[in-house]
Order: C-alpha cells, then structure tokens, then sequence
C-alpha cells in the first residue's frame, strides 16, 4: 500500500490542470494548514499570493534546524518533510497561498485558522486547520457537545464569505479533524451567492455536530458535495451527530493512531477504501453517543469545564506544557485541592466506561448467538 510520498512519485509531475485535484491532494492541503506561516503568507484576501516554492523557501530560511520547529505533541511533525517534499514537485510548487489566518482567543474561547489555495486549475481551495496544540482548540472542541455553535465555526463561515468575494470562480473546502467539521459547517451557512461555486467538501475524520444539525434543510442541500472520509478505528469521526454516508479508509495505524493523515493508504490517486468501519469502532460510537445523550446540556458543560480546569492547572496553555514536569507536578497537586472537580470527570468518565462495558457483552452474546 502506498503513502502520500509514494502519490507525490507517482503524480508530482503533473499539473491540477493536467489532472484533477482529488481526495489525496485533499489531504496534502489539510495537513499544509497546520504550518505556522505567519509573516510569510499574506494575511488579506486583498492582498497577492504567493507559491507554495516562494512560501517553503522562507519557512525554511527562517527555521534553519527542522529540528527545532514545534508543531506541538499531536501534530505529525511529518508535515515539515512534506512541506519540504512539495516544493520541489512539479504538481504543488507553483500552486499560489494567500489569507493566511490563525487566532486564538480564550476570552471567546476558539482557536481558529485556515489558508487560501489557488491550484491553477481556476478554482481555489480553503484549507482549515484542525486542533492544534493549544488547550483553548480542545476546549472549544469539548464545547461542541454542548453548543449550538462555537466561534470557530462562526469564523470558517466568515472566512469563506471573505475569499468568495475576492474570487469568482468555483470553491472547494478541505479540513483535517476539526478542520474538517468547519469545512462542512461553513458549507452549510456561508451566503448563498458562494453555496452555488462550491463544488467539493472535504471532512478528513472530523467530527459530528449537535442535534438538528443533519435534519437542516441547508445541510442537505449540501449533502451531495461532501465527502466525509473516516479510518477502519475512527474515534474522532464518530464524535457527535455524523452523517453516516462515510468513505471508510484504511490506515496502517491501530486505534485512535489511525487520525493521522500520513497513516492512510493511498492507490492511485485516491485512499485505499473499506466497506465497513471495525466492530470495534462501532461499538465506541454507539456508547459515546448514548453518554451524550444521557448527560444534559449542563451535565455536559460542568464536565467540560472540570476537564479544562485540571488541564490548564499551572497556567498550561498548550498539551506541550503539560507533557513538561514542573507543569505535570503543578497539575497534580491542584487537583489534589479540588476534589469536586476530581468527583465530576471520574464519574462522568466512569458512566462511559460502563456504557461501553454493557455494549461490548451485548456484541459477545449476539456473535455467540445470532439469533438474538
């Protein structure tokens, strides 16, 4: 089985022109959006793009030693190989960037960033980043279970609405775990004018949406551009409320490893495709939704807000800091002192652990006995 290196051999000689932008490249944009660009690419719709070549060369002039750029302790650090591969390829090199974006902003609580890609095929591409390093992204994630909608979201949808002003030709979306949730959501809400030029949605294993989000009229007048791609052990791509109408990749990778976008299989110029998600992956997203479901919307927001407490103990503002010692031992001893919030994620942590307990001796006696 192939990887996305194997596919930039295969096809990194031609142009989009020559051969259409596909799920793979898909994945390249994703994972392009987790770069820090700032000072770099330009941050205005307005304003000129510039290569991917011209792009690399200063980010690699300005990080000499790729050794030393953080990209944080869940983002493949992979993706600077990558981006150092693209930019001698025939396919990616001249492709153009612009309205490079990322916010972070606890007081609203969002992390918020994307880029604007101009293939040369006439069309441009968004590429939203998904959760970063920082414990704002992943409490904004965790809002989610609770909020109609978050500001990352609201952001995604004004973003799109910026670029489509400044572009009048087709549109496609494109995001890698979060990212992906805020490619379908701006989708479904930007302003009709730029609904009509989009014409491909990517959501790379991202999550679901609250209740009465798939019942949206507008969400299934989009339905038929989205494509919503999910690894055999998806645990992120089954959070909340998702479409079931999923492309089943395999990964190379076991478990939630299987997130990783360089892990995915790749022939030809598409991913390697399943039939069906693990029983195993199954089983979890059943028993994650019938949690949510059990908990109310304030359930859910005093759990989340324990969880965000005992990780930014110390001050910690990314998972960098938490992996740290003197951040680990501040962590430790707070929640010595705070055994409410201690008793509120055990517990709520233990009904999960019990749904999913249930869920799986369901599945053993329906194997043992088919009938039932």
């Amino acid at each position: 089985m192939g990887t996305l290196y194997d596919y930039l051999k295969w096809r990194g000689d031609l142009t989009f022109t020559e051969a259409p932008i596909n799920e793979v490249d898909s994945m390249i944009f994703s994972l392009l959006s987790y770069l820090d660009l700032k000072g770099i690419v330009p941050e205005h719709h307005s304003e000129m793009p510039i290569s991917i070549r011209t792009a690399a060369n200063a980010f690699f002039s300005k990080n000499p030693d790729p050794k030393k750029i953080s990209m944080g302790v869940i983002v493949p650090k992979e993706i600077i190989t990558l981006f150092r591969t693209l930019k001698s390829t025939r396919r990616f090199r001249n492709v153009e960037i612009r309205a490079y974006v990322n916010e972070i902003d606890t007081k609203k609580q969002m992390q918020f960033s994307a880029m604007s890609f101009f293939p040369g095929d006439g069309t441009m591409l968004i590429a939203y980043r998904g959760t970063d390093d920082t414990l704002i992204g992943w409490k904004e994630n965790f809002n989610m279970s609770f909020m109609p909608v978050v500001p990352a979201q609201l952001a995604a949808t004004e973003y799109l609405d910026q670029a489509g002003a400044y572009f009048d030709g087709d549109i496609r979306l494109t995001g890698h775990s979060k990212g992906g949730n805020l490619a379908v959501y701006a989708a479904v809400h930007c302003q009709k004018p730029i609904k009509k030029r989009l014409v491909r949605v990517w959501s790379n294993d991202g999550p679901g949406f609250g209740e009465g989000m798939l019942s949206d009229p507008a969400y299934i007048a989009m339905r038929p551009i989205i494509k919503s791609l999910v690894p055999q052990s998806s645990v992120v791509g089954m959070l909340l409320e998702h479409d079931e109408n999923y492309t089943v990749v395999k990964s190379r990778q076991v478990g939630p490893l299987q997130h990783d976008g360089f892990s995915w299989n790749v022939m030809g110029g598409s991913f390697v495709h399943l039939q069906n998600v693990t029983d195993e992956c199954k089983r979890f997203d059943k028993s994650l939704n019938e949690w949510v479901r059990s908990m109310t919307p304030e359930q859910r927001e005093e759990f989340v807000e324990s969880i965000y407490q005992m990780l930014s103990a110390g001050d910690a503002a990314t998972l960098t800091d938490l992996v740290a010692s003197a951040k680990a031992n501040l962590l430790k001893k707070k929640n010595a002192n705070d055994p409410k919030v201690q008793k509120s994620v055990q517990k709520t942590i233990a009904a999960l652990i019990e749904l999913n307990t249930k869920n799986w001796l369901k599945d053993v006696f329906q194997k043992k006995d088919p009938k039932k």
